[in-house]
C-alpha cells in the first residue's frame, strides 16, 4: 500500500475527529480503524474488478453429477439472497440488485448460465464441503437434538482444517495473500466462529453466565441508528472490524470500560459511512482505488497491517463453551425460511 494512499485516508478520518488521541485510549484505536477501512476498499474493489466465469469453466468439467451439485448449491446460495435482498427492501426502503440471480429464464440467459468471481465460486462450495456454514444459516447449529455435541466438534473440526489451509496461504503469493484474507475475512464477518469461542472463553473467566448481546451486536450484527448533525437519516450498516473487534471481546464484559468502546464503534461506523459516501460517490470505487493502487501493494499492506491469523487460536470445545455459543446464534441469527429444493 502506498504511503501517499495511507496518508489520504488519515488525512480524510482525521477531518471527521476534533481530537484523535481520544480514540486511542482504548482498545481499536484510529490507526485499527484506518486499517479495516482499506480492508474494505480491498475486499470491494476485489470483487468489483474480479472476472465472472460461468459454472463450467469454473467447474473445469461436464460432469452430470458436478453440474448438478453446482445447480443445486446454487439455488440454495440464492434462495438466502433473495431473502436478504427483501428484508433489506422492506426494513430499509432501498434495493440491493446485486442479490438478485442472473437472468437464466430467456433464451440467451439459459446459453449464458450463471457466472460467478473466482471468490463467489469458492464460497459456494464451502458450504457443500462445510456442513457447519449451513447448520448456522438455518440455526440447526442452536439445536442439540438437531446437532449432538459431538457433531458439532465434528462440523468444528472441519471449519479448523479449512481455515488453517486458508492461513498456510497467507505466507504465499501476493495473490494467495490477497485471495486467502478476503476468504477468511468474510467468513469471519457471516459466521463469527472466531468471535463467538472468544465470548465464550472469556464468559468463563468472568463467570459471566448471560450473553451481552447489545454488546455481541455493536461487534458483529446488522446496526441501525441516527447520523449527525441532522439525525433525520438512519444508518443501517454493519461492523466488519473483523480484525480489530477480537481485542474488544474482554471489554464486553467490563461495565466501566464498555460504554466508552460503545461509543468509539458508533463513531468509527459514522466516518465509515461519510468516507464511502466521499470516495464512492465522487468516484468510481474501483476505478479510483485500483487506479491508485496495485495488487502488490495490496498484499503488502495485508502483510503488515491485516494479519488475520491473529484472530485464530486452537479451540477447546467444551460442552458448556458449545452451548454457550449456540445460544449465541440462537439470540443473533435470523429466523429464515429454509429453500425447498
Amino acid at each position: 500500500m502506498s504511503l501517499s494512499m495511507i496518508e489520504f485516508i488519515d488525512q480524510r478520518i482525521s477531518g471527521y475527529c476534533s481530537d484523535p488521541t481520544l480514540y486511542d485510549v482504548s482498545p481499536f484505536g484510529l490507526a485499527d480503524f484506518r486499517d479495516c477501512f482499506i480492508m474494505e476498499l480491498i475486499k470491494d474493489s476485489y470483487h468489483e474488478t474480479a472476472p465472472r466465469q460461468s459454472l463450467r469453466t469454473l467447474r473445469g468439467t461436464d460432469d452430470d453429477d458436478a453440474r448438478m451439485r453446482d445447480s443445486r448449491i446454487t439455488k440454495y446460495a440464492q434462495h438466502y439472497r433473495t431473502l436478504q435482498f427483501e428484508h433489506i427492501k422492506n426494513n430499509i426502503g432501498w434495493e440491493e440488485p446485486e442479490l438478485l440471480p442472473d437472468d437464466v429464464r430467456s433464451m440467451e440467459g439459459r446459453l449464458e448460465g450463471y457466472h460467478f468471481t473466482e471468490m463467489q465460486y469458492f464460497e459456494l462450495n464451502t458450504m457443500v464441503d462445510y456442513p457447519l456454514f449451513k447448520a448456522i444459516v438455518s440455526k440447526r447449529i442452536c439445536d442439540v437434538k438437531k446437532i449432538r455435541n459431538n457433531t458439532f466438534r465434528e462440523f468444528m473440526t472441519g471449519y479448523e482444517s479449512l481455515t488453517q489451509d486458508l492461513l498456510k496461504k497467507l505466507d504465499g503469493s501476493d495473490e494467495d495473500v490477497i485471495f486467502a484474507t478476503i476468504a477468511l475475512f468474510t467468513l469471519e464477518w457471516k459466521y463469527c466462529v472466531e468471535l463467538s469461542y472468544s465470548c465464550a472463553v472469556n464468559s468463563e473467566r468472568t463467570g459471566t453466565k448471560d450473553v451481552p448481546l447489545d454488546r455481541f451486536a455493536a461487534l458483529c450484527a446488522q446496526l441501525a441508528f441516527p447520523i449527525p448533525p441532522e439525525f433525520t437519516t438512519i444508518l443501517h450498516t454493519e461492523s466488519r472490524f473483523v480484525l480489530h473487534r477480537m481485542s474488544l471481546v474482554p471489554v464486553m464484559f467490563s461495565d466501566s470500560d464498555w460504554e466508552e468502546v460503545e461509543a468509539k464503534l458508533c463513531v468509527y461506523l459514522i466516518i465509515r459511512y461519510y468516507l464511502k459516501q466521499e470516495i464512492i460517490h465522487k468516484w468510481s470505487l474501483p476505478e479510483y482505488f485500483c487506479g491508485m493502487t496495485t495488487r502488490a501493494q495490496w498484499a503488502s499492506f495485508i502483510r503488515e497491517h491485516y494479519d488475520l491469523r491473529k484472530i485464530y487460536t486452537r479451540k477447546d470445545w467444551t460442552n458448556s463453551r458449545i452451548r454457550y455459543v449456540r445460544n449465541l446464534y440462537q439470540a443473533t441469527r435470523m429466523d429464515q425460511e429454509t429453500p425447498k429444493l
